[in-house]
């Protein structure tokens, strides 16, 4: 099963918060509702950590890493907001220690409607988000203690394990509690606790499909934190445990947990900031150097970039260089995406390696310069699928053999 946990917000964790030692009451009571902005946007991490078990024997650890960009499209004069949506999915396996930088993976959209107070209009094909309708809201203000209770649906794509085409969709009956209120770093955040339990058993129609999937049982428990100024879920960290069942009898576990953290970042797809890093590279005397507009946001080429014969150790002209470059994406926040080209030499499959191993190369010495932590830099290698010269030439194949870094604003 493709395991993600993504609720469509912003969120951070807040780890080792005392709530009993923080709260603040909130004496008037609170009106929780979304607030949503026509063309702001918003891009953050979710992070997963999983450990999944067949017939209760550990099968994989892995650290699932989602990035997740979400545009208001438009707004209605009911508040209610047209949502369109971009998932990343990466997964690093970490049952046999084995850790790699997050390399860029599958990537989906979805457009959606969501109300003031949460509640989400979704196509029925679609695969995201997998918890839908958390948070939802009553329409009256609610004080710290009161509770209140609401619909919402988990949704798993379980295509190849269980032989379906279309996801499974477990509606349940989550349980909030507002706890009270918690300052961090200035900032004054409403604390809701949520728990839900849910259960499904195959319908006849999806046994009769061929399915092999029988049945479904799980909880989740939460702490969401509410930050009203603004009218968005800021952070929230989450506990799981889901078990499904085939035809046959076997079991399988995934348990975890998952918390994720707001990526701020400045809209870098204008003539005005493509001049001004242009201008700064210029200044710099980077030669080689080209500046683009891009479909994920503003790159940065590096032609002709050196490595050791056939390896990805950078030579060190060329750490000189990233250096430089360094300087200029410090002027930003937004996650970074380093993509590794090559000219046409050698095998297809080799080409790819190493174009994926220089993509890592260079993402680990802006990891090593502090420019980003390991969780705001992705990495992919495109072989040499997409010359920018020919490759009949010296002169063109040096063109071709580079690597690019975006400063991504979607």
């Amino acid at each position: 099963m493709k395991k993600t946990r993504f609720l469509l917000s912003a969120i951070f964790l807040l780890t080792g918060l005392n709530l009993n030692a923080q709260i603040n009451n909130s004496s008037q009571g609170v009106l929780f509702e979304f607030n949503h902005v026509k063309g702001e946007a918003s891009s953050y991490i979710s992070t997963v950590e999983e450990e999944a078990y067949f017939n209760g024997i550990l099968n994989n650890h892995a650290e699932i890493i989602n990035r997740i960009s979400t545009t208001v499209e438009d707004v209605d004069k009911d508040g209610t907001a047209k949502l369109h949506t971009i998932y990343m999915t990466t997964n690093n396996t970490l049952l046999n220690g084995s850790q790699s930088k997050l390399s860029w993976g599958e990537e989906s959209e979805v457009t959606v409607t969501r109300k003031k107070n949460g509640e989400l209009v979704i196509p029925n094909d679609s695969f995201m988000p997998t918890v839908r309708n958390v948070p939802v809201f009553p329409a009256v203000t609610r004080k710290p203690g009161e509770t209140w209770t609401a619909q919402g649906e988990e949704v798993h794509d379980v295509r190849k394990l269980f032989n379906m085409t279309k996801p499974i969709v477990i509606p349940f009956t989550a349980t909030y509690k507002y706890v009270g209120d918690v300052e961090e770093n200035g900032r004054i955040f409403n604390v809701i606790q949520l728990y839900y339990e849910f259960y499904q058993s195959n319908s006849l129609a999806n046994k009769r499909a061929g399915s092999l999937y029988a049945e479904t049982t799980g909880y989740s428990q939460q702490v969401l934190y509410w930050d009203s100024s603004r009218g968005i879920l800021d952070h929230y960290n989450e506990e799981f445990k889901i078990q499904m069942k085939d035809v046959y009898g076997n079991r399988y576990l995934f348990a975890g947990t998952a918390h994720s953290e707001i990526t701020e970042f400045q809209n870098v797809s204008d003539d005005y900031t493509l001049a001004s890093v242009q201008g700064t590279v210029e200044s710099l005397n980077l030669k080689n150097i080209k500046v683009k507009k891009g479909e994920k946001g503003l790159t940065i080429s590096i032609e002709n970039i050196q490595f050791e014969p056939d390896s990805d150790i950078l030579l060190e002209s060329e750490k000189e260089k990233i250096r430089l470059i360094a300087e200029i994406l410090n002027q930003y926040s937004n996650d970074l995406l380093i993509t590794g080209h090559c000219a046409e030499r050698g095998t297809v499959a080799a080409r790819q390696q190493l174009s994926e191993e220089r993509a890592v190369s260079v993402a680990n010495y802006l990891i090593e310069l502090g420019v980003r932590d390991e969780y705001h830099i992705f990495t992919q290698g495109k072989g040499s699928t997409e010359p920018i010269a020919t490759n009949n030439t010296e002169e063109g194949r040096s063109k071709n053999r580079r690597v690019e870094i975006t400063i991504m604003d979607r």
